[in-house]
Order: structure tokens, then C-alpha cells, then sequence
């Protein structure tokens, strides 16, 4: 049995007798003192959250920059330019009256005298304009026209991630009482008293 457990009956046992006024001054046979047994700790380690775990969102800004474009200005035309028509003067032999034969008098030796005579066709030199190539029109392309303009554009969009922070931990220690503080009954020796 151990010594508390054996302390505890003990008391009980003598505590009757220690209650009777009759039996005091007998000769003692054991002697026991109250004494306060401390109580009894131990140090224990544990691990306690210091910083719970969490999520940010990092956000990334899209990224500009500029860049050259090459712009119309005015479209490709096409006009028509006129040229007129070539004439030129030209000369040129008409018969103005066809040969012919006819009567007609004439006077030979004094008499008048009845011929037949042959009449050549008369020609007459006119002049006249002619064409020579006539009026048209021509194509003319006008090329279109461009323009180079330094605009602002999107190299990179927007983003964002997630970054995760682990939980912190630490280790801490503690004092835990193991068995809090008794009072029990202690042999002692005494003049008088005998084991």
C-alpha cells in the first residue's frame, strides 16, 4: 500500500482516539504530524497558432505601349482628262463640170458657122477639214494616300493570382499541475514514542 493511501486509513483509524480526552497522557506508541505535501507540476510543450493561413489577390496592371500604324488619308481616285479632236486641212480636186459635146456658133472667115465642140471637165481645187484623230478621253489614277499615326495599344492585359500565406506556428510550455497540494499524516519521532 502506499504511504498516502496508508496515511488516509491511518487517520481515520486514530482520529476516534484523538477525539477522547480520556485516553490522553497514555504512553505513546506512534506519532504522527499533519504536513502539506506541495503540489506536483510538470512542463508541457504545445504548438499554438500564432498567424492563421490566407489568401491575397495580387493584381497585375495590363501594360501599354505605343506603336506606329499606317493610316489612309484619301482613297485612290481616277479622273478622266479630255483630248480633243485632231483636224487637219486638206486640199483636194473636184470636177466642178463633167466633159461635154455641144453646139455653139462660131464665125469662120467672116461667116457665122454652126461647130460641134467637146467640152473638157473643169476641175477646182477646194480645201477641207478632216479628222484626223478623233477626241477621247484618258484615265487618269491618282494613287491613294497614306499617313503613318503613333497610337496607344495593349502589350500585355491584366492579370491576377492568388498567393497563399501559411498558417504560423509556434511551440510554447506550460506548467500543468500533475497533483494538486494534500495535507497528510506524517510518522515523526518523538521522545517517548516507538516504531
Amino acid at each position: 500500500m502506499r504511504r498516502s493511501s496508508w496515511s488516509a486509513v491511518f487517520a481515520l483509524v486514530i482520529s476516534p482516539f484523538l477525539a477522547t480526552p480520556v485516553l490522553a497522557g497514555g504512553k505513546a506508541l506512534a506519532c504522527y504530524q499533519q504536513a502539506t505535501v506541495p503540489a506536483v507540476y510538470k512542463t508541457v510543450h504545445e504548438r499554438v497558432l500564432v498567424k492563421a493561413a490566407s489568401n491575397r489577390v495580387v493584381k497585375t496592371p495590363a501594360v501599354y505601349g505605343y506603336q506606329n500604324r499606317r493610316v489612309l488619308v484619301q482613297a485612290e481616285t481616277v479622273s478622266y482628262r479630255t483630248t480633243p479632236a485632231v483636224y487637219q486641212t486638206r486640199h483636194r480636186k473636184v470636177m466642178v463640170r463633167q466633159a461635154s459635146v455641144g453646139w455653139e456658133y462660131r464665125m469662120i472667115k467672116g461667116r457665122k458657122t454652126l461647130c460641134k465642140v467637146k467640152h473638157p471637165a473643169v476641175y477646182q481645187t477646194v480645201s477641207e477639214r478632216v479628222q484626223v484623230q478623233p477626241a477621247s478621253k484618258v484615265a487618269v489614277r491618282h494613287p491613294a494616300v497614306y499617313s503613318t499615326v503613333k497610337e496607344k495599344v495593349m502589350l500585355q492585359p491584366a492579370s491576377s493570382h492568388v498567393v497563399s500565406t501559411p498558417a504560423v506556428y509556434k511551440t510554447v510550455s506550460r506548467q500543468v499541475m500533475v497533483q494538486s497540494a494534500k495535507t497528510v499524516w506524517q510518522p515523526v519521532r518523538v521522545k517517548g514514542c516507538k516504531y
